[in-house]
């Protein structure tokens, strides 16, 4: 089944053909769901180029590791996404992408009026600032992408109703979590630098708690600015966002457990807030490009 999604050269403004590569197992087609495609699939590969959608569009990342390049500030970064990451995109927002194997997801994409209408609070949309943020882990959003899922599964048994405060929860989370929307509401925001003083305190905040759940908000909090305002100021000074500096930090720590001998891979898992000991070696071989036991063999004496 073909993609029903809409994708735009942002240069010319012309429909891109960049979606004709996406194999869509299952959709909404068919649903009265005004404004809002939700769609699970697989794709070969994915070559976007400078094209943008007309929506807030969601991609929750399935089933394996997914290595590929994005441009950011004119240059190709490379990124590494594992099942449960999630890629936002906002509307009229271009983007460059450079994925060379297959990849598995759920897109989830709201029109943009639709979905600023179904937030249960007032937003000024000309105020509204937000964000591209790639391997986005929350729970909420992908909690609520996986709802919509079902219900698409279940061709909508549960109604209107249901719909609209599933979309009503994910705008309301979305707009205070990933836009402006907080800074609106107190102007003396905007005025927080995360300088290094405030990096140094987020650092031996994470060491502190590197064997827990570390969300943006909590560092947010720490320096006493909203999560959107953190994470772009974040990013600007340290150069990748909060979820790839958490996760970088913890596997360079995971490195000196394993040469010193001092524990077993379950326990590193624990004790360096992975999930499981699977977790950890996928994540480990995402950045190392090693498994664990490999990198044992390779750097022990």
């Amino acid at each position: 089944m073909k993609s029903r999604l809409a994708f735009f050269d942002h240069a010319t403004h012309q429909p891109s053909s960049c979606k004709d590569v996406l194999d869509i197992a299952f959709s909404n087609d068919g649903l009265d769901w005004k404004g809002i495609i939700l769609e699970k699939g697989k794709s070969p590969h994915f070559y976007p180029q400078n094209v943008y959608t007309p929506y807030f569009y969601f991609a929750l990342a399935l089933e394996s590791d997914l290595n590929w390049n994005i441009e950011a500030n004119g240059s190709m970064v490379s990124l590494k996404t594992s099942p449960g990451n999630i890629w936002i995109n906002p509307p009229k927002t271009p983007f460059t992408h450079d994925i060379s194997e297959p990849c598995y997801f759920v897109i989830l994409a709201v029109e943009e009026r639709v979905f600023l209408d179904a937030c249960p609070f007032k937003v000024e949309q000309e105020q509204l600032q937000f964000l591209n943020n790639y391997n986005v882990e929350d729970e909420a959003i992908k909690g609520l992408i996986e709802l919509l899922l079902l219900e698409t599964q279940a061709k909508g048994r549960n109604g209107k109703a249901y719909l609209s405060n599933l979309l009503s929860a994910l705008s309301a989370h979305y707009i205070q979590n990933y836009s402006n929307y907080r800074d609106l509401q107190d102007s003396s925001a905007k005025s927080v630098k995360i300088g290094k003083s405030q990096i140094d305190k987020i650092e031996q905040y994470i060491k502190e708690n590197i064997g827990s759940t570390i969300s943006v908000d909590a560092l947010a909090e720490l320096v006493f600015c909203s999560k959107f305002h953190f994470l772009r100021e974040f990013k600007k000074s340290v150069g990748e966002t909060p979820y790839q500096f958490i996760t970088q930090y913890r596997v360079e720590q995971s490195k000196k457990y394993l040469l010193a001998y001092t524990h077993s891979m379950s326990d590193i898992a624990l004790l360096l807030g992975f999930n499981d000991q699977s977790h950890f070696s996928r994540v480990f071989k995402n950045h190392e490009g090693i498994t664990p036991s490999q990198f044992i063999k390779q750097y022990s004496a």
